[in-house]
């Protein structure tokens, strides 16, 4: 099973979402854990993440392959989270 990490942006960007929506990013983040694939490749500058979709949110994140990790590097609004 693949450990779950967050960086301290990651942390910061999901105190800020409502508390509904907070859980339903938090129940797709932890679907990771057994689903690592489960985000879409990113391309262009974000290349090498991946993005999870929950609702109008986006999960940027990064597998540690070697270390079996998911990286969580962003949480935000589709509108905002590539720039």
């Amino acid at each position: 099973m693949w450990t779950i990490e967050y960086t301290s942006e990651a942390i910061k960007s999901l105190k800020k979402i409502g508390s509904k929506q907070r859980q339903k990013i938090r129940f797709e983040m932890e679907s990771l854990q057994t689903q690592p694939d489960k985000g879409k490749l990113l391309v262009g500058p974000l290349r090498g993440l991946r993005s999870l979709r929950v609702g109008n949110y986006r999960v940027i994140y990064k597998k540690e392959n070697e270390l079996l990790i998911i990286l969580i590097i962003s949480i935000g609004h589709r509108k905002d989270i590539y720039k």
